[in-house]
């Protein structure tokens, strides 16, 4: 009834979250979907948004075969996520912020997002947290992350200390991605990609700062694509 109430009278956005279950080194294997929920609860109500529940299970290969790995078919991903668009399209819903928290995912939700902006004629971005970010993050920190490295372990920490696994880390955890070779499983659940860099950090002070600048960078974004989208009658 909130919703029949408010769609799309009173509100015509939605913000939707969505990541994978796999593993992160020592952080929790719900990381990629907690980031994004964080941030989609730091963003909605500045969007005049509501938020939709998580798309948790996404497109997980090179590190499937490790504890806790959980993958759904690319073809099959894409139609499920189509779906959930489609959906909304019928709710009445005419903006959609998709906030991706998996790399695996991204072709996927590049597809499906052009497919539901041509059928229903409506808005949609899809925001890969971690790129947009990037240079901020390498503002913050020095350096950009990786998966499971600095931005994402800093985030989840943000949330509830314990999710780091500060406890359970170590540097051997971590395997640069050398362009040149495509390894499956990968030989660490800490990617970086610039030897050397994106290490966690568990400076719990600096990660709370970083979590605002986060959602700060992605609030900014969001807010003007769609000031954009409704200047243009779209």
């Amino acid at each position: 009834m909130t919703v029949r109430k408010l769609v799309p009278s009173q509100i015509d956005t939605v913000v939707f979250p969505g990541g994978t279950v796999e593993a992160h080194g020592a952080s929790c294997i719900g990381t990629d979907n907690l980031i994004p929920e964080l941030i989609a609860n730091g963003i909605a109500d500045r969007l005049n948004a509501l938020i939709a529940p998580t798309l948790n299970y996404g497109i997980t290969r090179s590190l499937y075969r490790y504890n806790g790995g959980i993958t759904i078919t690319e073809s099959t991903y894409q139609s499920f996520v189509s779906d959930i668009l489609d959906s909304f399209a019928g709710i009445g819903f005419h903006n959609v912020i998709m906030l991706n928290g998996h790399g695996g995912n991204n072709s996927m939700l590049k597809a499906a997002a052009a497919d539901f902006h041509r059928r229903h004629k409506a808005n949609i971005a899809v925001i890969h947290w971690w790129e947009l970010c990037g240079e901020m993050t390498r503002q913050f920190f020095g350096h950009v992350g990786g998966h499971a490295g600095t931005d994402e372990t800093a985030l989840v920490q943000s949330i509830e200390p314990a999710l780091g696994g500060q406890a359970d880390y170590k540097p051997e955890l971590a395997y640069y991605m050398q362009p040149g070779a495509d390894v499956y499983p990968v030989p660490g659940s800490i990617l970086l990609y610039k030897e050397g860099e994106g290490y966690p950090n568990y400076d719990l002070s600096q990660v709370k700062a970083y979590r605002e600048k986060v959602i700060a960078t992605v609030g900014d974004f969001a807010a003007m694509v769609i000031d954009r989208w409704r200047s243009f009658g779209l």
